[in-house]
């Protein structure tokens, strides 16, 4: 077999692919779902009674014990651009003439493979929400814990407020909870069966038809799905769904990179890789693996809404180009959030370091708490302007940004007050105990 991606690849294996979710995604494991949704096919048509039961009974057998290798169906997989009529004549080999006729009746070769996906992706998305859920617990752990701990707020990279870790750690939580609300509310426009016949009609089953598709979503414990052969809205909402998430946990990842480096220095990890030639050097592979993960979800789900040209009721162009796309998002996801999981679990603050950052270029980054005490005796306008002048000497100069204050103003500002007021600022107590409580709904 050729290797072409890390993915596939016993090397990269332990660190750019996943063994759990490898078992859904690998051929056999395929195989195994087409005939599961076969079998279902076959039981529906029996309780519409479509098709004799003691057919239904047979191919059901057949399609839970039947053992098909890869290899078996890929000559002629390669002939009919899809393994569907292998898989059947596979099925109706093992049965009698008079119950193999019954085998696939009415369906067509999409119908099974895009149900046998649903199936699949059900699998996985089971997996990264369990994994996300893993990750909002340490988080809250995390919050909790460093409440009260002070550390720099930075934009654009700058040195702007101080401000509570514990919040900064909760934001990273919150649009995680947002996006395990938005898969509860899109599970049931994905999750659901595909079941259309030659042109989406089911001509071939008659008035038995919808009956037929009831039973089918029943049986296979999924959503009664419209038909979706050239629709493909809901396997691109999923794509979508895929990236977002895999975007936030990327910018997580992102601000432990800069929080990591040595220059900042205020986490690190205990799980980090070394250098071939640096001995010092304690990488954090966890924090780029997920960022990696969620540049190439970026660009896969892009070529999901490319693949949403399907032409007229069947494409096999766009049909293929998703083959390509859907399975490496789920892994991507699977990868990044077990990558979360094992940073999380092996993080270290440093309370020091945040604490020694605060206190660069004399405590500039005091002045807008400054200009709003300072307010309250001489007005914003003079405030604003007396802080201003005292920080562009502060930040070039050797005094400290309260003592040029104290020698203009005659005013002393007691640092170790205006910090204990900067960690519980405005929204930040309730704010961080709604998200606590949130995580704690869904992660007893």
């Amino acid at each position: 077999m050729i290797q072409v991606t890390p993915f596939d690849s016993a090397l990269f294996n332990p660190l750019l692919s996943d063994n759990e979710a490898g078992y859904y995604l690998n051929d056999q494991a395929f195989i195994k779902v087409m005939l599961s949704v076969e079998s279902a096919l076959a039981i529906a048509q029996a309780k519409a009674g479509l098709i004799p039961t003691e057919a239904a009974t047979a191919i059901t057998n057949v399609a839970e014990n039947l053992e098909i290798s890869p290899a078996t169906l890929a000559q002629s997989t390669a002939s009919a651009g899809v393994p569907v009529p292998a898989l059947v004549a596979a099925i109706k080999a093992q049965l009698p003439p008079e119950q193999a006729k019954w085998v696939h009746f009415g369906a067509t070769s999409q119908d099974i493979v895009d149900t046998a996906l649903i199936l699949t992706i059900r699998s996985l998305l089971d997996i990264i929400e369990q994994r996300i859920k893993h990750s909002l617990s340490h988080l809250r752990d995390l919050a909790q814990t460093h409440e009260n701990t002070l550390i720099a707020g930075r934009t654009r990279t700058q040195q702007a407020v101080p401000m509570s870790f514990g919040f900064k750690v909760a934001e990273w939580a919150n649009p995680l909870l947002r996006q395990l609300a938005r898969l509860d509310e899109m599970k049931p426009r994905i999750l659901k069966t595909q079941l259309g016949g030659a042109v989406g009609t089911l001509a071939a089953m008659g008035e038995k038809a919808d009956e037929v598709g009831l039973h089918f979503a029943d049986t296979l414990t999924l959503e009664r799905g419209d038909n979706w052969h050239t629709q493909r809205d809901s396997l691109v909402e999923c794509s979508s769904w895929l990236s977002v998430t895999t975007g936030l946990l990327g910018k997580m990842a992102q601000d432990w990179l800069w929080l990591s480096s040595t220059e900042c220095g205020e986490i690190r990890f205990t799980n980090g890789g070394g250098s071939s030639t640096m001995p010092q050097k304690c990488n954090p592979v966890n924090a780029e693996v997920i960022v990696a993960m969620m540049r190439l979800n970026a660009g896969w789900c892009g070529q999901m809404h490319q693949a949403m040209l399907h032409e007229h009721e069947r494409s096999g162009s766009q049909w293929t180009q998703e083959w390509f796309i859907l399975p490496q998002q789920l892994l991507a996801t699977v990868v990044a959030a077990r990558h979360s999981i094992d940073a999380l679990d092996h993080i270290v603050i440093n309370r020091e370091q945040m604490l020694r950052n605060l206190g660069a270029f004399n405590g500039v980054i005091y002045a807008e708490a400054a200009t709003f005490e300072l307010a309250k005796t001489m007005g914003r306008d003079k405030a604003s302007e007396l802080v201003k002048a005292a920080s562009k000497t502060a930040i070039t100069g050797s005094e400290h940004l309260f003592t040029l204050i104290a020698q203009e103003s005659g005013q002393q500002l007691d640092i170790e007050t205006m910090q204990a007021a900067l960690l519980k600022a405005g929204a930040t107590t309730p704010w961080l105990a709604r998200i606590i409580g949130s995580i704690n709904q869904i992660c007893p």
